[in-house]
């Protein structure tokens, strides 16, 4: 790993300029100057005395990319600079984190629930939370330093949690008061709004009532709410089963939408899937959903990323009732025998099964040797059916497991929603400290770029926007997102006609190819395709413009 220096005078020239903002490049050249851009122009023009050249060879020269949907605030928290090196190889140079109601920060102090928030989804070099504030948080990370620039939501998820723990009820008043008090805080502290997790615990005990309070709130504050759903799937555990009823995953999104008109909350509708192949035809129902409240005046975009498979909790897959009543539910038979008749069935009707679900993860001794594996195939290697397996993993990792989920798009699907204008791009993952990782923890925005590229999806230059310019504002990232002199200087150099994601199912941590260059603030993180060590300590924490 090659060590660097601090940020200094640079010059890039001979580049092809795509600004971020969607307009057409040009060539052009741009200095850096104290972490800015300084100028952008021809040689010599902007030369500057004692500066470094860097020659881009014709390159594209591209504001840094943004993770519009990231859980990295957990693995900021370790000492191992490490953890971002992939993330740093595809060209991100922010995260906007805190997504899907986690967060380790937003919360109750001194609450009774903290070993439930410190043992949650994401786990990595930080197992015991000191701190409970948002500001806090940021204090702690300050005195650590980070490499990427990081923007973050707070975790309704969290929060409640460190009032109510899983109880599976309604918050009373004074709990609801609490919650709402605590978001509050958070928001006053900087963060960029609240996420919702309604697949996950307790987000998926939390009724209309509450979410809508919730929704006010952030609109108060004019900020953005951002919702992993109730179900990305046609039939799912999370909606009672009617004959002939409108698929899960649209009544999701309703769900949503509804909440967005009675509040006027300003909604972010994450990582966009459509999980099974018999859910896939749904997508045109999706989308008309999307345009026609965008074409009511309502803000609402969604994020996705450019695989057919996304990782998650194994505990996804089961219905509201048995999640519930889990642990006991594991070995109760009339529950066993009730899961396996739903879940089966409910395979069979969206055209997803075991054959779709790769640990990536197993949290426990007994499993994790079988990391990579998929579950019919750890299935015959224990001896067992595929539902038992999935129980008994369930089991013994106390429910943490973490999957890799197949069928979430298809190509098709990825394409058309890459050309959206509601569109962000992002990476919804994370590094697995021992396990099979998740490739787009590796390969998403060169993916993205690829793809663009060789299925003519969009042009280069919306493909960047899409990553940079669009982000930025959507969050309101002042001073970021575009090339313009006076902006930070969070800069990518890429090869247009070679940049390509090279993972693959047996090789998810492969590392990409046409990322040459990436300045963070100035300061070198990439340089020949090698990630440079002093690149940590670069990033900024950054809040939302008023």
């Amino acid at each position: 790993m090659e060590q660097g220096s601090v940020a200094r005078d640079i010059v890039l020239t001979n580049g092809r300029l795509v600004d971020g903002s969607g307009t057409p490049a040009r060539p052009a050249s741009l200095r850096i100057e104290n972490g800015r851009i300084a100028a952008i122009g021809a040689l010599p023009a902007i030369a500057a005395d004692g500066a470094e050249i860097v020659d881009c060879g014709g390159q594209v020269i591209a504001p840094g990319f943004i993770d519009a949907h990231s859980h990295m605030e957990y693995f900021a928290l370790s000492a191992n600079p490490g953890y971002v090196d992939s993330f740093t190889a595809q060209g991100v140079t922010t995260f906007v984190a805190g997504n899907c109601g986690f967060s380790p920060y937003g919360f109750a102090p001194q609450s009774p629930h903290l070993g439930l928030l410190e043992n949650s989804l994401f786990k990595a070099g930080c197992n015991r939370f000191s701190w409970s504030s948002y500001g806090e948080f940021t204090d702690v990370l300050k005195g650590l330093g980070i490499t990427q620039n990081m923007v973050h939501l707070a975790g309704h998820g969290s929060c409640r949690t460190s009032i109510a723990g899983f109880e599976v009820r309604d918050l009373n008043a004074p709990e609801m008061d609490r919650m709402l008090a605590l978001l509050n805080q958070a928001m006053e502290e900087g963060v960029a709004g609240v996420s919702l997790g309604l697949q996950y615990k307790p987000g998926i005990f939390a009724r209309t009532d509450e979410l809508e309070q919730v929704a006010r709130l952030v609109r108060e504050h004019d900020k953005i709410l951002s919702v992993h759903a109730r179900a990305y799937s046609a039939f799912s555990g999370t909606y009672p089963p009617l004959p002939f009823g409108k698929p899960h995953n649209l009544k999701a999104i309703e769900d949503m939408l509804e909440i967005v008109r009675r509040t006027g909350v300003r909604l972010q509708f994450s990582h966009l899937i459509f999980a099974g192949t018999r859910t896939w035809k749904t997508a045109d129902r999706a989308i008309a959903l999307f345009d026609r409240i965008r074409a009511e005046g309502h803000d609402v975009m969604f994020d996705m990323f450019p695989y057919v498979c996304g990782a998650t909790l194994l505990n996804t897959v089961l219905p509201e009732w048995f999640m519930a009543a889990m642990p006991g539910a594991l070995h109760n038979p009339l529950a066993r025998a009730r899961l396996r008749l739903e879940a089966e069935l409910g395979f069979r009707l969206v055209g997803f099964g075991y054959e779709q679900m790769q640990l990536a993860a197993g949290a426990c001794p007994e499993y994790d040797p079988y990391n990579g594996l998929f579950m019919p195939d750890i299935a015959r290697q224990t001896g067992r059916s595929c539902f038992e397996t999935m129980l008994d993993i369930l089991e013994k990792s106390d429910a943490e497991a973490r999957m890799l989920f197949y069928n979430y798009y298809s190509n098709e699907i990825i394409e058309r929603l890459m050309g959206h204008d509601a569109a962000l791009f992002c990476t919804d993952s994370w590094p697995e400290p021992a396990g099979s990782q998740n490739p787009a923890a590796f390969g998403a925005f060169p993916r993205f770029l690829q793809i663009a590229r060789e299925r003519g999806t969009l042009s280069v230059e919306r493909a960047v926007h899409r990553m940079t310019g669009a982000p930025a504002a959507r969050y309101r990232l002042e001073g970021r997102g575009l090339l313009k002199p006076g902006f930070a200087a969070d800069i990518v150099v890429f090869d247009p006609a070679i940049v390509a994601d090279n993972t693959t199912p047996s090789r998810c941590d492969a590392a990409p190819s046409g990322i040459d260059h990436v300045f963070i603030n100035g300061v070198r993180a990439l340089a020949g395709g090698q990630v440079v060590r002093a690149g940590h300590g670069a990033g900024r924490l950054l809040a939302p413009a008023a």
